[in-house]
Parts: C-alpha cells; structure tokens; sequence
C-alpha cells in the first residue's frame, strides 16, 4: 500500500517543485510588472500581503473598506501564514510550500478516487503553472474529500468537507444542485446527513465573522456582484471584438437563469431515464454526480463575469473523477481511452490560453505583448475546446442503467 502512494506523492511533488523554481525570476525582481507576466510567474499572493494589511497583523475582515475580497477562509489562512513572514517573499514561499504539500495531497486522494487517470492531474501543464496564483488549492483539496467520503458512503464527513470547502473558495456552493441530484437518483435519507453537516460547518467558520465584522465579512459578496466584466470570460472577450453584450443584459442576472435552467434541464433528462420505480446503485450515482459537478462548473466559469487561469485547478479533478471506469463493466465508457485525447485537446486549449492572457497583460501594462484581438480569440478557444471535452464526457458517460428498486 506504501508503494501505491510513492509515485503520487513523487510525482506531485517534483512537478511542484519544478513550477515553484519556474518562480524565481519573479521572486529575484520582486514580482514587479511586465516581468511577472513576460516570465508567466505572476501570483496574487505576494500582491496582497501588503495591500490587504496582511503585514500588519490585524484582521483580514477589520476594515470594510480594505477587507480581503475571498471568504473567510482564505482570508484567515492568509492572514495566519502572515504572521509567521517578516516580508513579502517569506509570505510567498510559505504559501507556496504549502500549496506544494496541498497538490501532493489532492493527488493522494485523486489516486483512490480514480485510479486509471489520476496522474492527468499533475502533468497538466495549465494547471501545474496555476498552483501559486492563488489559494484555491486549499479549497479543492476539502472538496475531492467530500467526493472521496460520498463515494465511501460517509455522508457526514463529506458534507462537513463540502462545507469547509465553500466556507475557503465558495465555489462548491454551485454544486448543491449535483448533490441534491444524487440523493434524489439514489433514493437514500442520508442527503439530511450530508445538507446539515454542510450548513453546520459553513455557518460555524462565518458566523463570528459576520456579527463582528459584517462589512468586511460582506466584501466578498458585495465585491463579486458589483464587479464588471473581466479577464478571461466571453464577456470580456466580447468587449475586445467591440460586443458589449454586457449593456444588455446583468451578466449576474444571466449566469443565474442559465445554471437553473441546466439543472432543471439536467433533472428532466434523468427523469425521463428513471421512473419512480428505478434508482441508480452507488457506483452508477457517484459517477453521475461527478460528470454534473464537472458540468456545473465548466458552465459556471464559461458564463461568468471572470475566468481566471487557476480555474482549471478546479475542473481537473472533477474531470478526472468523471473520466475514471473504476470497475464498471458493458457501459460505453469502459476501456474509454480515447477519454484522454478530448481531456487533452480541453488542456491544450488551457494552456493556450494560459500563455495568452500573460502576454496580454504585458501589452495592456505598455510593453509589447499579445493584441487584444488575439487575446479575445484565445477566450473563444480555451472555452470551445472545454465545451467539446464537456460533450464528448457526457455522451460517453450517460449511459445510466439503472436497478429496480424492489
């Protein structure tokens, strides 16, 4: 069993290391612009230690005018790592280093959840060059928890992980609907489990937070609605090309009416393939529910306001997961190794993009770099080749036999 996790762990780790070193440049000129970008380093994280009062030492969420713009999570993680950092660089490298430990586990795990395709993970080029952008890491790392407690029936661990996980990043909030689907196909009371121990643990980590501090608690949400389009999504991109499709109609207003109507489409769909009398065994569910969590977030990121480059770190592991046979048996997906062509088609077009918006940002600072025109077309590209890998995942994966329930 030793020897099952020596690679995964040898593997993430090197290719961790390779990206952190891919860091020095920027770390040696101070993460200063064009460079950061020019030598596709750039990191939130050193940027914020000092503009958030994170070198001050008080709390991330004290000054509603200057609060940290990420949950609360994120916001203690960072401001915790701060205070064991005398400068800027000290705070880069142990975040970073903790990231490293962080992809190295989400690997662990990505090892036992799908273990025909896990090592994708950390040979994905994109996703390997976002780990130090951010700290979503933290985040995806409970929520493949969550996914690896649900596929061992532990439903109140993962809830509580889901939880954890949408109380650092949020973004797992738009899985609910996957989840509520997967209770409802399996036909099991556990789904009260699961929903309790999720708003449980999402409301003890905010709660203080919100009654000491509620302006600055409130900043992420105020923040994310009021922001305008930005960096990487078809709205921004459309701009470029001289749409600005954003005049006429809320961006916010058509993410929301678009993620409803796929999941009361996504219902329709398995509710005409199961009537009342049928349910989906553990195995058939929990793959039904990772290929609508891979969806929901694809979907998610394509029409929202922004599409940051790190975004993939979520949408690999789900992928992954849904990609992944296990054990099954006459479905149309066993043996689908044709399964990893699409998945890299999807990377390629990540990783062009990833190349692209750096360059982008060098022109948009006065250096010379990528035009806006091009850039706009490598958006078009990274979210087209997403949509055919997306398309081609769900045709191979809907297959659905189901199980009389009597």
């Amino acid at each position: 069993m030793l020897r099952d996790q020596v690679k995964p762990v040898a593997l993430a780790g090197l290719v961790g290391l390779i990206s952190l070193v891919k860091s020095d440049h920027c770390r040696d000129n101070g993460f200063a612009s064009p460079d950061n970008y020019t030598h596709l380093c750039y990191s939130d994280i050193p940027a914020l230690f000092g503009s958030r009062g994170l070198d001050q030492g008080i709390n991330p969420y004290q000054d509603p005018t200057n609060a940290m713009e990420y949950p609360v999570g994120t916001g203690y993680i960072a401001s915790t790592f701060a205070r064991f950092s005398d400068s800027y660089l000290e705070f880069f490298d142990l975040n970073a280093l903790a990231l490293i430990a962080l992809f190295i586990g989400t690997t662990l795990l990505l090892r036992k959840i799908c273990p025909k395709f896990w090592y994708l993970f950390p040979l994905a080029p994109a996703a390997v060059s976002s780990l130090f952008i951010n700290w979503d890491l933290w985040a995806i790392l409970p929520m493949v928890l969550g996914f690896f407690s649900l596929q061992r029936e532990r439903f109140d661990f993962a809830g509580f992980y889901i939880g954890l996980a949408i109380a650092i990043k949020f973004f797992p909030i738009f899985l609910l609907p996957a989840f509520a689907i997967y209770f409802l196909v399996r036909r099991r009371r556990e789904w009260i489990s699961f929903f309790s121990y999720l708003l449980v643990t999402w409301l003890a980590l905010n709660f203080t937070t919100a009654i000491m501090h509620f302006d600055g608690w409130s900043r992420f949400f105020t923040f994310n609605q009021e922001r305008g389009v930005d960096l990487g999504s078809l709205w921004y991109g459309a701009s470029l090309l001289g749409f600005d499709f954003a005049d006429l109609v809320s961006p916010n207003l058509a993410t929301l009416l678009l993620i409803l109507g796929a999941t009361a489409l996504a219902w329709k769909v398995l509710r005409d393939r199961l009537d009342r009398s049928t349910y989906l065994d553990s195995e058939r569910a929990f793959q039904l529910l990772t290929l609508l969590s891979f969806l929901s977030l694809a979907l998610l990121f394509s029409i929202n306001k922004v599409y940051s480059p790190q975004y993939v770190l979520w949408l690999t592991p789900l992928a992954l997961m849904a990609m992944d046979p296990s054990s099954e048996k006459n479905s149309r997906i066993e043996g689908w190794s044709s399964g990893r062509i699409w998945f890299w088609i999807w990377q390629v077009g990540e990783a062009v993009y990833h190349l692209a918006i750096w360059q982008y940002l060098v022109e948009y600072s006065g250096g010379k770099g990528l035009s806006s025109s091009l850039y706009a077309l490598t958006i078009l590209i990274r979210i087209a080749t997403l949509g055919i890998f997306a398309h081609q995942l769900s045709r191979a994966r809907l297959s659905l036999p189901s199980r009389g329930s009597g």
